[in-house]
């Protein structure tokens, strides 16, 4: 009697957990449909565009050439008023390997004083992630000034800046071993985190998160909204004095959430997700070859809390694969893709 109410529990339980999984990768999910907000077009078909920003006045900078293994990387901008792409030149450049290996995450600070503008990129050269600080001295020019790194520092998704030299970023994974990544990502281990750089060292101030992704902040400076991607939820975190995270609400968003744009004049978010998880989750390792789906939601933002859900664009991935960033400026939405295209669409209607 024991022994088949045991077998019983034991089937249950593994039933549950069958269940679990299969929501959770998407397995049910068999159609995409097409989304556009207006007429679409690529800026670029080649190279990946893994974070996008806005800067203002029309300039998107872009993070390109992400790749697992990477030896180098660049970084471009796209001027919305002229569609022309560049590749910025980089003054000062250190003569070091691996220098934008495998480049990620960017972000950007103006000194309110000086409005001079500092441009910071995450990197994942071989032995440590490293973030890259620039100064942007032109539209079409960056200054090298200092190479950050950390002992907390393993594998690192998104970062945004809070000050000269400070910022928040989001470890993605424990490990850096490529098998152990996705170990991590298939048993749904809480391994990732939220750390704070204060300007000479970093220090946790959130864990137990499951693949924290994207990270941005309020126009305000209060609130930080972090994209636990493979609990497909975006969190808020309340800010303290001593730059502490305290958790204040959690969205579920049924899509696995990748960068965070945070629209300054509205306070509104562009979150670039991807919709169908067992697609992307093999985009670690590549065993089946998947297209992979692009969806961007505009989350509407009142006192710092998510009051709405709109989706801006979706495709299955024939058109755009795996979009990881997207920003709205000028009346255009501009989508960053992992290794891909960039894309420019038009916005004709935005609701209020």
């Amino acid at each position: 009697m024991f022994a088949s109410s045991l077998w019983l529990a034991l089937l249950g339980t593994g039933f549950y957990y069958f269940l679990e999984y299969r929501d959770w990768l998407d397995w049910n999910v068999k159609v995409i449909y097409k989304v556009q907000p207006g007429p679409c077009r690529y800026a670029l078909e080649g190279g990946g565009s893994e974070d996008v920003i806005h800067i203002g006045g029309g300039i998107i900078m872009i993070s390109a050439g992400f790749e697992f293994g990477a030896k180098t990387g660049k970084i471009k901008s796209l001027n919305l008023n002229t569609s022309e792409v560049i590749t910025m030149n980089i003054r000062n450049e250190p003569n070091r390997e691996e220098f934008l290996a495998g480049i990620h995450g960017i972000t950007y600070w103006r000194d309110p004083k000086s409005g001079k503008m500092y441009l910071y990129t995450l990197t994942h050269p071989s032995k440590e992630d490293r973030v890259e600080v620039f100064e942007m001295t032109s539209t079409t020019e960056l200054t090298y000034i200092r190479t950050i790194s950390d002992p907390l520092f393993t594998f690192m998704n998104n970062l945004v800046a809070v000050g000269k030299d400070k910022f928040y970023i989001t470890k993605f994974w424990q490990s850096r071993d490529t098998y152990m990544e996705y170990a991590e990502m298939m048993l749904r281990m809480k391994t990732g985190g939220v750390l704070y750089f204060d300007g000479k060292k970093a220090r946790q101030v959130v864990g137990d998160l499951e693949m924290p992704n994207g990270i941005n902040i309020s126009p305000d400076g209060q609130t930080v909204y972090v994209a636990e991607f493979n609990t497909k939820k975006l969190l808020g975190y309340s800010r303290d004095n001593t730059n502490n995270l305290h958790k204040s609400w959690e969205v579920y968003a049924n899509t696995m959430l990748d960068n965070i744009d945070v629209d300054s004049s509205t306070g509104d978010l562009y979150i670039a997700s991807h919709p169908i998880a067992y697609k992307i989750t093999d985009s670690v390792l590549n065993f089946f070859g998947f297209a992979f789906p692009s969806q961007v939601l505009r989350f509407k933002m009142r006192d710092n809390m998510v009051s709405e859900i709109e989706e801006m664009y979706s495709d299955d991935g024939s058109e755009l694969v795996a979009s990881t960033a997207a920003t709205y400026a000028n009346g255009k939405l501009v989508i960053g893709t992992v290794r891909d295209q960039l894309m420019v669409c038009d916005v004709n209607y935005l609701s209020g």
